[in-house]
């Protein structure tokens, strides 16, 4: 199963018609990255960074995770994406995974609709380093933990293909790709109500949301095919 995630960053575009925009959006066919409220006119965003986690199934994995702002870890369990939104660029990662057999965990850094680079590990606690960056990205050092730390994690139905609308006082994103799926927001404002509005697009059952600030669980999403989770999150 071919894996696509789309995301166009706006700004101060009203929800209605971000909203709207996202939810007529093809999947994965013919949209780039730019901003949509002067396509004309308006310089391309660079492709956002999402990493795909794949190999045995089950297989339980960590994730270690930084940009030029801050790092997160997460931990979870094959096959899983995790995308960051509003990313600072450059991105390094390194995948560890948590069992001691010879199943295989690969990572797959995904930019835009195109795989960039892929590491993996058969070891037992083996892992998968970014070896894959450039030698001047290696150089760089991890950054220190994010703060606040906000995520949403998407846990059911899965498989199914959504588009979500993350977004703060200052901006908004919107992507689309499928269960399973964490989602983190990097440097949001800070005691500032953040939202996440999700919407199912091939219908296959109830969502599974969790929105987490530094860890806590803040705002569920348990029933229906369209949610909005909505909190404020402090350092």
């Amino acid at each position: 199963m071919k894996l696509c995630v789309m995301f166009i960053k706006v700004k101060f575009l009203p929800r209605l018609a971000l909203a709207t925009f996202a939810l007529t959006a093809a999947a994965c066919n013919g949209f780039g990255t730019t901003n949509i409220t002067s396509p004309g006119s308006t310089p391309n965003k660079a492709p956002q960074v999402s990493f795909r986690v794949v190999g045995r199934v089950g297989t339980p994995f960590s994730l270690y995770i930084s940009d030029a702002r801050a790092s997160w870890t997460v931990k979870g369990i094959i096959p899983e994406t995790i995308i960051i939104v509003n990313e600072a660029s450059p991105v390094r990662v390194t995948a560890t995974k948590l069992v001691n057999d010879n199943s295989l965990m690969s990572v797959e850094v995904i930019a835009g609709f195109n795989v960039k680079a892929l590491a993996s590990t058969t070891d037992g606690f083996g892992t998968a380093p970014d070896g894959f960056q450039q030698p001047a990205q290696r150089q760089l050092p991890y950054q220190p933990a994010a703060s606040p730390d906000v995520r949403f994690y998407v846990k059911g139905p899965t498989t199914e293909l959504f588009d979500a609308l993350i977004e703060d006082q200052k901006q908004s994103n919107a992507l689309e790709t499928r269960v399973p799926a964490v989602i983190i927001f990097d440097n949001p404002s800070t005691n500032a109500s953040i939202d996440g509005i999700f919407t199912a697009v091939t219908i296959t059952g109830d969502f599974n949301i969790d929105m987490t600030c530094n860890g806590a669980v803040v705002a569920v999403g348990r029933t229906g095919t369209a949610q909005t989770l909505k909190s404020k999150c402090g350092p």
